[in-house]
């Protein structure tokens, strides 16, 4: 079972919806009821965007929360308040930067399995405002021109951020998607 948790976006039903069509079961948890046992009982954790600002409010009921992330061994993908959100639990700095609400370029900087059979250069759909610095240890995985951590992975474990909404990205958000639910077989 994929758990995606509710952070509080409206794009959250369109995880779910491409999920379920890639072929894999999956729930919605919201946030309030996502425990250490739920984690724990996951195949795999994809963590919602969020209209909430780390750079507005406490990190540390996040940080509380979701620290099992750094614990279980199972796949993780945080999309953007998700991305985030994993970035500041393995010590990235959250900043205000430019909105950005478009279809955007995204530029691989190295190959990974998530980005497999995508482009070198390729179109998500942003909708953020707020970005992160790589976490120590992380590696870089793509950059665009208007925020260089789009997307990154933990080092040893299967554990990955993206900054735009592979959920509302057609056919790419689709491939990048199917590439992380492959880490389930």
């Amino acid at each position: 079972m994929v758990t995606i948790v509710q952070l509080g976006s409206t794009k959250t039903p369109a995880i779910l919806e491409m999920v379920t069509a890639l072929g894999a079961e999956a729930k919605i948890v919201e946030r309030g009821n996502f425990t250490n046992e739920i984690a724990q009982q996951s195949q795999a954790i994809i963590l919602s965007g969020s209209p909430i600002f780390f750079t507005e409010v406490d990190f540390q009921p996040y940080g509380e929360q979701f620290q099992i992330l750094n614990d279980v061994n199972i796949p993780v993908l945080g999309i953007c308040f998700g991305h985030q959100l994993l970035g500041l639990l393995n010590g990235a700095h959250i900043f205000r930067g430019e909105a950005i609400r478009t279809a955007t370029t995204i530029h691989k900087t190295k190959e990974d399995v998530l980005l497999n059979n995508l482009y070198d250069s390729f179109t998500m759909q942003e909708d953020h405002t707020e970005g992160i610095t790589l976490p120590p240890g992380f590696i870089h995985l793509a950059s665009s021109d208007s925020y260089i951590i789009e997307a990154m992975r933990h080092p040893t474990k299967s554990v990955w951020g993206v900054q735009f909404h592979p959920e509302v990205s057609g056919e790419n958000g689709k491939v990048l998607l199917g590439n992380f639910l492959q880490q389930l077989r």
